[in-house]
């Protein structure tokens, strides 16, 4: 068996592949679609151990079993290390953090990660109020499975390959799984709630595998994408420019949430990818380009280093982003401090787990180590109290509790609403039937003059005294006001949270909440609201603690208010885009009449005390304070 030559081209790739992925990990909303360059990866994979098989002259049972055995002794001990180490200081530091991962570390350790976040129903898109350091790691579980799928399809195919056409054969059947993988991830993208599902299940994800194994046994066909090129005068690199443009384009407008992404996105993106690993494997086999290491300059070397580190940044980045995301959680110091501190911290704890790793040591002892090691831990995490448990457990029954009370607060609310309608244009009838009845005459037209003057005074909207955001003592008259005023809100599991707390000040409520709603489903549910029930005199939106907002969302919800005042609350969260969310809503607010922003990040961001464990739900003083911003934010929008 030969040693394989460094693929310096792909040793660059690798570099962006990790940059997008760390920066889709720590800063979703600059790089949303990052998670793409995970199909790089997988497409690669498949590519170099098809590249390594056709290297083995006789590829039997006992080379099956030391292929496999080389590649687990690369990917397995780091990985250890890392759960070991990352537990061992989430016990010391962080409680939260060790008990919101300690569940997932042995199916992490065991290669099951994705099918335990299939099980348990967990998402890679929204992820907030958790803080399991080792969700990234479903890769790795899905790595190993694709490893051993991959190196045994093989072994079954080089068995009986007297019975077939040799190379052939391999195209036909690598053709026909990614065909049905590929197939099965579009069906199953016709339900929303099937995208965890397809993003962790192998059956959906193996294509990029065996696509990548199919552009290596094609690999000769790539010379004629270079003879097109020629026979059409125009550069050769051109393609490799347009398919690398293809590839970065991705990580910016594609979403995960959106199915769209596994319908159509994702099968094209893979051959896409295939081709650009084809194409750069061909350009540097046949010398179409030379990277000279010594002559790469600054920049080029520490890109080519990251690439040759990529493995164990990808250890370590996800895990060193939660702890400072959770460090970070309740302060108002700027987020480019935790990335510079990502940064140093990722590259220094990679490169020390790369030298202590690449010594020569006992495998067999070592694996002994770190799995009594994990799986002791896992024993005392029985024994450490959880102090995020109780409290989660509380929250969960009061979000649920409260979702049976305001589907019949709903129910009520439109009751009274219809016999208030009812009323209304009983009175109405009988104002018009009087009208017609009547002789005119001065002094009955008189009346009806100042009893349409008085009614007019009624109805004026009211005018209060502009007092201090956080000035929470309401006047009798202010109390009146929000207790007349009828409101339409639509929420996530925050606003569901602090609904009763709510009502105390405005009975005349229609709230439609939902956990893990976001801003792009705003539209669509006030719309809904508003043909089957009608809108309130004013329209409260708490959205954006789930991290997805454009500025579109929030002109549709004032557009479907047609003139109602909009009130959109901020939010306080550990995740990266709670900046983002926040400025967008503060812009629209402030260019936008009629919308108004209730500073629930400014009140509450530096008071750890107001919020359950998750730091994302208010406790009750919590939910009190937020109610009363809402409510002096609704009186101030009153003020002339």
């Amino acid at each position: 068996m030969r040693k394989q030559k460094q693929i310096d081209s792909f040793t660059f790739l690798r570099a962006i592949f990790i940059i997008a992925i760390s920066i889709f990990h720590s800063s979703v909303q600059f790089l949303p679609g990052g998670f793409m360059a995970v199909i790089g990866f997988f497409v690669m994979s498949g590519f170099l151990m098809m590249k390594k098989i056709n290297t083995i002259e006789d590829y039997d049972f006992n080379e099956f079993k030391l292929i496999i055995k080389k590649r687990f002794k690369k990917l397995l001990p780091s990985l250890f290390f890392v759960i070991s180490l990352s537990l061992l200081f989430a016990l010391i530091f962080s409680r939260i953090i060790f008990h919101d991962s300690i569940k997932s570390s042995l199916p992490t350790a065991l290669s099951f990660q994705n099918l335990y976040q299939i099980f348990k129903g967990g998402s890679y898109f929204t992820k907030n109020g958790y803080f399991d350091m080792f969700t990234h790691f479903w890769y790795i579980s899905m790595q190993v499975q694709f490893i051993l799928i991959f190196y045994l399809v093989n072994y079954f195919i080089n068995k009986y390959k007297d019975k077939f056409s040799g190379k052939n054969i391999k195209i036909y059947i690598f053709i026909l799984i990614s065909a049905i993988s590929i197939l099965l991830m579009i069906i199953f993208s016709f339900d929303k709630n099937n995208i965890s599902r397809i993003y962790y299940g192998p059956d959906a994800r193996i294509n990029a595998i065996f696509i990548g194994a199919l552009a290596y046994l094609l690999i000769d066909y790539f010379s004629k994408i270079f003879e097109f090129a020629k026979e059409k005068n125009f550069s050769e690199k051109y393609i490799l420019y347009a398919l690398l443009f293809l590839t970065l384009l991705a990580y910016f407008f594609v979403r995960g949430e959106n199915l769209y992404t596994y319908r159509i996105i994702m099968p094209i993106y893979t051959l896409i990818q295939a081709l650009l690993i084809g194409v750069l494997y061909s350009y540097e086999k046949e010398n179409k380009f030379v990277i000279k290491k010594k002559e790469m300059g600054i920049f080029k070397t520490f890109l080519y280093y990251i690439g040759l580190r990529s493995y164990y940044i990808y250890l370590w980045q996800y895990i060193i982003s939660t702890f400072l995301s959770y460090a970070f959680a309740h302060t108002s110091k700027s987020r480019i401090i935790a990335y510079i501190l990502e940064i140093f911290i990722v590259l220094i704890l990679s490169e020390l787990t790369y030298v202590i790793l690449n010594r020569k040591f006992d495998f067999k002892k070592y694996f002994i180590v770190t799995s009594a090691l994990i799986l002791g831990l896992n024993a005392l995490a029985f024994f450490i109290p959880n102090p995020k448990e109780k409290d989660m457990k509380e929250l969960e029954k009061r979000i649920s509790e409260n979702q049976d009370k305001i589907k019949k607060n709903n129910e009520k609310y439109l009751k009274d609403q219809k016999k208030k309608e009812n009323k209304e244009n009983l009175e109405k009838s009988k104002n018009q039937l009087s009208n017609e009845n009547k002789e005119t005459d001065p002094k009955q037209n008189e009346s009806n003059k100042e009893n349409e003057n008085k009614n007019k005074e009624e109805n004026k909207e009211p005018v209060f005294e502009k007092k201090a955001y956080d000035d929470f003592n309401f006047t009798d008259k202010e109390k009146e006001f929000l207790k007349n005023t009828s409101i339409t809100a639509v929420g996530d599991s925050v606003l569901i949270n602090i609904d009763p707390f709510l009502r105390e000040f405005n009975p005349n409520l229609y709230l439609d909440g939902e956990v893990g709603r976001q801003m792009t489903d705003g539209p669509k549910v006030l719309q809904d609201i508003k043909n089957k029930n009608g809108l309130g005199n004013i329209v409260l939106v708490s959205l954006g603690s789930n991290g997805t907002l454009s500025e579109q969302n929030m002109v549709d919800i004032l557009n479907i208010s047609e003139g109602r005042k909009v009130y959109f609350v901020n939010t306080v969260n550990s995740q990266s885009w709670e900046s983002t969310i926040n400025s967008k809503i503060k812009k629209f607010c402030d260019e936008n009449q009629n919308a108004y922003m209730v500073d629930w990040y400014k009140f509450a961001k530096e008071k750890a005390n107001l919020f359950a464990k998750d730091m994302v739900h208010p406790e009750v003083e919590g939910a009190k304070a937020y109610r009363n911003l809402i409510e002096r934010e609704i009186i101030n929008s009153f003020v002339k």
